[in-house]
């Protein structure tokens, strides 16, 4: 693993950048119609239990990443592979972002640029960082983090001032019952964001003070879902359900509806500068995740060796993973409910079964 240490506090940024993403700009949760922000406080739940699941393995193989400890726990000629699958997964995670990011950009302010020059900016800029080292970026996501939560603090006023909130617009609540919300939870919020967080596994060897560090990652789960719930419904309390249900990009939609005597409008470049900084950080340590993977698979000395050829494969996937933007949301909607689940949640699932087996049988053979 590379020579470097994370605090708690950068860990935190890092785990809220990470599951804002392209969450905040998309239609997050709204087949559940009104009740999308209830979705998202389920899945927040989950990505809690996530979450404990990744703690606990780490606790029992505390200075190895998931690549390491699938070896320990399943032997080579199972782990092995298995380590080989979780990179090509960080992999489509990373192109699947930065495909998002390049869509969103050119539908939104760059419609005559070729999404393969947006996604190369992207790609270059975030292999730049991670050459660096993975310090740089930590240190830098605690000043995005606030420039973040800044700008969203602004637009919150502007929107309240301009008069823009409708009580009305999100209520009745569960007038369909629990079934959408429920249905809406397994099939998208489940996994995104809170599933893709098991990139992490990679990251917890790194951290300074082991049990502050994963005690901040709790707070930043649960930091990053409330906000992402009250951003929805926000974007209902605004818009209406149904113009944020047909809206690609509700928060776009929302924050273009600011008009503050004829003055102050026109303020898209505010989701626009989160979208970049959020999704930046996310690409990155999905980036990061597929880069260290490969080292401790290969047993290389310098991970960085692997941070070119993994961005181009990053890149050409982004750019091949589908035909059009229609069709890439089809395909991740397929992907929430079936390898994400299997990667973020199931395997981590049965690996930390097995482990505790293990333990419990080799102390009773030490006991006895």
């Amino acid at each position: 693993m590379e020579k470097a240490k994370i605090s708690a506090g950068q860990f935190f940024s890092l785990i809220v950048l990470f599951n804002f993403g392209t969450a905040l700009v998309v239609s997050l949760g709204l087949q559940a119609k009104k009740d999308a922000w209830l979705a998202i406080l389920l899945g927040t739940a989950g990505g809690f239990i996530f979450f404990l699941i990744y703690r606990s393995l780490f606790r029992i193989y505390p200075q190895q990443p998931i690549i390491s400890y699938i070896q320990t726990i399943l032997g080579k000629y199972i782990g092995w592979p298995l380590g080989l699958l979780y990179i090509l997964f960080f992999i489509y995670g990373a192109a699947r972002d930065v495909r998002d990011g390049g869509e969103i950009l050119t539908s939104a302010i760059l419609d005559q640029t070729p999404l393969l020059i947006i996604n190369l900016s992207i790609i270059v800029t975030i292999a730049y960082v991670l050459y660096k080292g993975i310090e740089v970026l930590v240190r830098t996501a605690q000043i995005y983090l606030v420039m973040v939560l800044g700008l969203g603090i602004i637009s919150n006023l502007l929107l309240m001032y301009g008069g823009l909130v409708h009580i009305n617009n999100l209520l009745p609540v569960l007038r369909d019952g629990w079934k959408p919300v429920l249905t809406t939870f397994y099939s998208q919020t489940l996994s995104f964001p809170f599933g893709e967080m098991v990139c992490f596994t990679m990251l917890f060897p790194l951290l300074q003070n082991h049990k502050q560090g994963v005690k901040m990652g709790f707070w930043a789960v649960v930091f990053s879902g409330l906000v992402l719930s009250y951003t929805i419904a926000l974007d209902i309390l605004v818009l209406g359900f149904d113009i944020a249900g047909r809206a690609s990009f509700p928060l776009l939609t929302m924050i273009s509806k600011i008009n503050i005597g004829e003055f102050i409008q026109h303020l898209d470049l505010i989701v626009i500068l989160t979208l970049i900084i959020c999704n930046f950080f996310k690409i990155a340590v999905f980036y990061y995740a597929a880069v260290m993977g490969t080292t401790v698979l290969l047993n290389l000395q310098d991970y960085r060796k692997m941070v070119a050829p993994i961005g181009i494969i990053i890149l050409y996937s982004s750019n091949m993973i589908a035909f059009d933007f229609s069709g890439h949301l089809e395909e991740g909607n397929f992907s929430l409910i079936t390898i994400f689940p299997l990667f973020g949640e199931i395997i981590p699932a049965i690996l930390l079964l097995i482990a505790v087996i293990r333990k419990k049988f080799s102390q009773r053979l030490r006991n006895t």
